[in-house]
């Protein structure tokens, strides 16, 4: 099994960019969750709060997930996906320089939710093409073990967002069940909104700059797929 994954992550680069770049989505989108009660308690000042915005911006996140096939049609996969991140990382930074109030936090970080929420959901799609495009290099339809690294992947980016969390609250001098100083409530702000624009922002040049999986490019590994099992159906000599 071991030979098996690591021979699935270096015969097939899409696989290793689409780690790297979730463990940088999926760290934000945590480190997100981690770090709301904190700036609703302090930064707000109102814990009560979280309950509210939490579901005004979950809700938001799971309905924007129907439009993603309109927008995969028109765009295709990965510019949709790089729509997402930029208005993301738009939200979340003017989100971060803004005074901060109820609305305008709610307003934004819904916008930002569900633009990270739209790339998150089409990560599935590119796994199935990252499957494809394993069985058309090597011959061998490493499913199981695809799934199984990015499944992994995952699990890592939960532990980097919860260490990341953990850190950042003792460097900016965060104090439990205290008036924060001015600079702790900066530091909340920023592990909330600057933490995942950074993050995002990465994961936006990764599969930018190095995923080649286009929709045309899958499209021809599909078909090409479909007549190597023809001609074995043919000649099963």
């Amino acid at each position: 099994k071991t030979r098996d994954l690591r021979h699935a992550l270096t015969q097939n680069k899409p696989l290793g960019i689409l780690i790297l770049m979730s463990i940088f989505t999926i760290s934000a989108y945590n480190i997100k969750i981690a770090m709301l009660i904190y700036f609703c308690q302090y930064n707000l000042g109102d814990i009560k709060l979280m309950a509210f915005i939490n579901f005004v911006i979950i809700g938001g996140s799971v309905v924007s997930i129907s439009a993603i096939p309109k927008l995969v049609s028109i765009f295709g996969k990965k510019k949709t996906m790089l729509i997402g991140f930029a208005i993301s990382i738009a939200a979340d930074i003017v989100n971060y320089f803004i005074p901060s109030s109820p609305i305008s936090f709610t307003i934004l970080a819904t916008i930002a939710f569900v633009a990270i929420s739209i790339p998150n959901g089409i990560v599935w799609a590119l796994i199935s093409d990252i499957i494809d495009y394993g069985e058309w290099k090597t011959g061998k339809r490493a499913a199981g073990v695809t799934y199984a690294a990015f499944s992994f992947s995952r699990k890592l980016a939960q532990s980097i967002s919860g260490f990341a969390a953990g850190l950042g609250l003792s460097l900016i001098g965060y104090i439990p069940n205290s008036t924060q100083t001015s600079s702790a409530l900066a530091g909340i702000k920023g592990l909330l909104l600057m933490y995942p624009a950074i993050t995002i922002l990465l994961a936006a040049l990764i599969i930018g700059l190095f995923y080649e999986l286009t929709d045309d490019r899958c499209n021809q590994i599909v078909e090409e797929l479909a007549q190597r099992k023809l001609a074995i159906l043919n000649n099963p000599n």
